[in-house]
């Protein structure tokens, strides 16, 4: 089974998927570790959030997704975009988006796999218990201008 490396580009503008809550939180995709990464902020626009997988698999079955932001069971791999409490709480999770994995097939890793290129996707408006499908796209690697 061979495995190959792959970078998914999430693009979010960080408005909370309900009444907002007032209180200090981190925005980010979470990782396996509980850890959240802010992306990459621009001023007034949506932020996009570049990570890293690990894809394990051949063409005759669905890719295995891996790595330190991927959740979930290896059949039904999904990433978390995520509002987290500041400090110690019982719950720390305000919100969470699943964003599934399941959508990327192996036409989209193979062209991703090329130097400068990436699986992308805006997952503006998306609501955290959605279970709508995730269009995935390729596309260049280098940021928006």
């Amino acid at each position: 089974m061979e495995k190959t490396q792959i970078t998914i580009r999430l693009i979010h503008d960080g408005v909370q998927p309900g009444v907002p809550l007032d209180e200090p939180m981190r925005f980010g995709v979470q990782d396996t570790k509980d850890g959240i990464h802010p992306g990459l902020i621009e001023p007034g626009e949506a932020r996009p959030f570049d990570l890293t997988l690990d894809v394990r698999g051949d063409e005759t079955n669905p890719p295995v997704f891996s790595g330190s932001f991927a959740h979930g069971p290896p059949s039904s791999r999904f990433l978390y975009l995520s509002w987290k409490r500041e400090g110690q709480h019982e719950h720390p999770w305000c919100w969470r988006i699943k964003i599934p994995l399941s959508g990327i097939g192996w036409t989209e890793i193979r062209v991703a796999e090329r130097p400068g290129k990436c699986i992308a996707t805006n997952v503006i408006g998306r609501r955290p218990h959605t279970r709508d499908t995730i269009t995935w796209r390729v596309e260049p690697l280098a940021l928006r201008e």
